[in-house]
């Protein structure tokens, strides 16, 4: 009898303990998207009742299968950021309460502490600075910088505050200058292109490359000195790679406004967090592969219908990676408009 007792409550605990792993396995993580227009993805996804299929806080959630939360804010800069997330809950967004219970947290912040201060502007002043004709100190570019980094310094440490567990993914600015850009505005152009700057249209990416190292290098900075507050999420040297192997692809990373990512833009945010997500073991590749692949084979089919659906959907399907998924699909659609219902 006692024997048989013994048994069962080994028997009872091994079912406890497989349900308890299984339980443990099935564990929803839950990502909290904070930041700027970027991230809200409100500008840039297009037509915009495709938010949900092609702002990256989307793609991420739903390829992973995440509970994902978006309180981004558009216009915000990093001092705005800060006050933001330092209020306790006071609306039915609940923010303060899902950066509490987060898993993952991730930040696009930044861009516009240079982009509300007159970037043409801030371009002028550099490239004059680079020419010797103002002291590195005397731009109000420092000035802005200076601010940046003591909002951003408190930002993380306010972050880690909350919640001292959660995956902090922190995004770079990404360079929007390029032949045509829309960002630099014509009193700014003119005076670049002509004596004694006489800048190309290559000239200005490049100048635009360095102003926005200087931002960039507040999150680099700070993370060389504290390496295990925050993952860098490096959507500045993903999106210059892209141009810089096809400037037309480069470009289209760019919606037409000069500032925002476009679709594909945010499809490639969302590849490259994907890697990350799937070096910390956060996300299972094949999984957030599937799912990839099934929004994308969705959307041709409800979207574009006077495609080669079939054809489409096999190249996705062969697909191995979420990168040749998101070639394959802005390749099959570009110059395609989409029919809305």
């Amino acid at each position: 009898m006692k024997k048989a007792l013994a048994i069962v409550l080994i028997l009872s605990l091994a079912v406890g303990l497989c349900f308890c792993v299984a339980a443990c396995e099935t564990k929803q993580l839950k990502i909290v998207f904070l930041g700027d227009s970027i991230a809200e993805a409100v500008i840039g996804p297009s037509p915009l009742s495709e938010r949900d299929n092609y702002g990256y806080y989307a793609l991420i959630g739903k390829r992973n299968e995440y509970v994902y939360v978006n309180r981004s804010v558009s216009g915000h800069k990093s001092g705005d950021m800060l006050e933001y997330i330092s209020r306790p809950d006071e609306d039915a967004l609940m923010t303060a309460s899902h950066l509490k219970t987060a898993d993952i947290i991730q930040i696009s912040i930044l861009g516009n502490d240079l982009l509300q201060s007159d970037l043409s502007g801030l371009l002028v002043e550099f490239v004059k600075e680079r020419h010797g004709e103002i002291a590195a100190e005397d731009t109000s570019r420092e000035e802005i910088l200076a601010t940046s980094r003591v909002n951003f310094a408190a930002i993380i440490a306010k972050l880690k505050e909350i919640n001292p567990t959660a995956k902090i993914f922190m995004q770079t600015v990404y360079n929007p200058v390029y032949a045509g850009s829309p960002i630099i505005g014509k009193s700014a152009k003119s005076i670049l292109t002509s004596e004694p700057y006489n800048c190309t249209e290559d000239d200005l990416r490049e100048y635009g490359a360095k102003l926005l190292a200087t931002l960039n290098d507040v999150v680099f900075s700070y993370h060389e000195e504290h390496p295990d507050d925050f993952y860098i999420i490096d959507v500045n040297k993903a999106y210059s790679e892209i141009y810089d192997a096809d400037k037309e692809r480069g470009k289209n990373l760019i919606f037409p406004d000069g500032v925002h990512p476009s679709n594909e833009g945010h499809a490639v945010i969302a590849d490259l967090t994907q890697k990350t997500l799937e070096e910390l073991g956060l996300a299972k590749k094949t999984k957030a592969l599937r799912n990839n692949k099934k929004i994308r084979i969705e959307q041709i089919k409800r979207l574009y219908p006077e495609l080669e659906y079939y054809k489409i959907k096999n190249k996705i399907n062969d697909a191995k990676t979420n990168e040749e998924v998101t070639e394959i699909y802005f390749s099959a659609i570009k110059g395609q408009t989409p029919e809305l219902n």
